[in-house]
C-alpha cells in the first residue's frame, strides 16, 4: 500500500509525497519498499492525475505508458514491473489518501475476471474501512 503524506520544504512550499507503507512479495522477487519512501508526487504527475481522475489504472504492458507517463514508466521499469493494477484508497470522507498497487513481473496479468475484480475491490474497501483502526493501533 502506498500512502500520500504531507509536509513542507524549507521555503514553506507544500511537499506532498508518496510512501510505500506495506509490501507483500513472492519468494525470489526483490523488495522495493525502502526505495519507495517519500517519493515527491511531482515526480509522477501524470500518473497521480490519471489515478485520481480514473480512480484506477490497469496496464497490461508497461510499454503502454512509456510515452504518456514517462516518469512512472521509468520507476516501474526499474522495479521490473511489466503489468499493474493500481487503485485509489480513500479515507472515511471519500478523500484520496493513497493507493493499492498490484504489480506483476510478467505482461498481461491484469486481465481479471469479474470475481477477481470483486476480490480486489473487497480488499480496497476492507483497507478503507479499517484504516483508522490501523492508524490508531500503530500510534
Amino acid at each position: 500500500m502506498i500512502f500520500i503524506i504531507g509536509g513542507h520544504y524549507a521555503n514553506g512550499r507544500s511537499a506532498l509525497k508518496t510512501t510505500c507503507t506495506y509490501e507483500a512479495i513472492r519468494n525470489g522477487i526483490k523488495s522495493y519498499q525502502n526505495e519507495l519512501q517519500a517519493v515527491p508526487l511531482s515526480c509522477i504527475p501524470k500518473f497521480i492525475q490519471t489515478l485520481l481522475s480514473e480512480e484506477k489504472i490497469e496496464c497490461n504492458n508497461l510499454e503502454e505508458i512509456k510515452n504518456t507517463m514517462p516518469a512512472t514508466y521509468n520507476l516501474k521499469k526499474h522495479q521490473n514491473v511489466k503489468s499493474f493494477f493500481d487503485i485509489v484508497l480513500n479515507n472515511k470522507n471519500g478523500e484520496p489518501i493513497g493507493f493499492l498497487a498490484i504489480q506483476y513481473s510478467k505482461e498481461n496479468c491484469v486481465n481479471f475476471n469479474s470475481n477477481e475484480k470483486d476480490q480486489i475491490y473487497k480488499l480496497k474497501h476492507y483497507i478503507e474501512e479499517n484504516l483508522e483502526k490501523m492508524v490508531i493501533k500503530n500510534k
